[in-house]
């Protein structure tokens, strides 16, 4: 399962960014995976089947605590229970709303937007951050061969449509890599002149250090009485 190794990459590389920049904190350990029951329950409470990616990794884990952008992916009583999947389609709605205006006022054709883009309150949200600025809903209409559906991403008003969940974990995996790549190349563009600063300190150090004589200068001879 592709996925799942794209789960277990996301899990490394957010470990590895904690390191370099504490001040992030350290990600949390996902939960352990709900039974076969409770999955059952949520399919039954949705009227639809789980895409099979998403029923295997709630059987392992029974949602993911801020996958990307602070949005996480809800578990089967967070599914099941509706609150946060309602506030979710709220503001999908309310963006629809926003691109159906603004393709209005684009085309002049307002009366036809809204079956061009399709009903957001249609899509079934699976993953939302606290303030609600990411989303992330399957779309229940669109779904391929293999059992899996098409993803919905809105973030800082942003859509984007994914072939499906593994799609999504291959976006957040490629992300997550492009900025700790980033912050390599940051930290060594701070190291480089750290140490040419101390390479040129050295260097004078050295030269000092030859300037001294190794031994010390003879000394005149004292005349005295006997010596004259």
């Amino acid at each position: 399962m592709e996925w799942l190794e794209s789960m277990h990459r996301i899990r490394a590389l957010k470990l590895e960014l904690a390191r370099m920049d504490p001040r992030r904190g350290m990600p949390i350990a996902p939960p352990a995976g709900a039974s076969e029951e409770a999955i059952a329950g949520v399919e039954r409470r949705l009227g639809m089947a789980l895409p099979p990616s998403y029923r295997e990794l709630l059987s392992r884990h029974d949602g993911w605590p801020q996958l990307f952008a602070g949005a996480s992916l809800l578990g089967v009583r967070a599914l099941a229970r509706g609150s946060y999947m309602d506030v979710g389609r709220m503001v999908l709605e309310h963006c629809e709303g926003e691109e159906v205006r603004g393709a209005g006022e684009r085309d002049g054709a307002s009366a036809t937007v809204r079956g061009r883009y399709g009903a957001r309150s249609a899509l079934v949200p699976f993953g939302i951050d606290a303030a609600a600025e990411t989303v992330f809903a399957w779309d229940p209409e669109a779904r391929a061969p293999d059992g899996e559906l098409e993803i919905i991403l809105w973030t800082n008003d942003v859509g984007l449509r994914l072939s499906g969940f593994p799609e999504l974990l291959d976006m957040v995996k490629d992300m997550l890599a492009a900025e700790l790549d980033d912050r390599r190349r940051r930290a060594v563009a701070q190291i480089e002149p750290a140490a040419l600063a101390r390479g040129a300190v050295a260097s004078r150090s050295r030269v000092r250090a030859v300037a001294v004589p190794l031994t010390p200068a003879p000394r005149p001879l004292l005349r005295s009485a006997l010596t004259g």
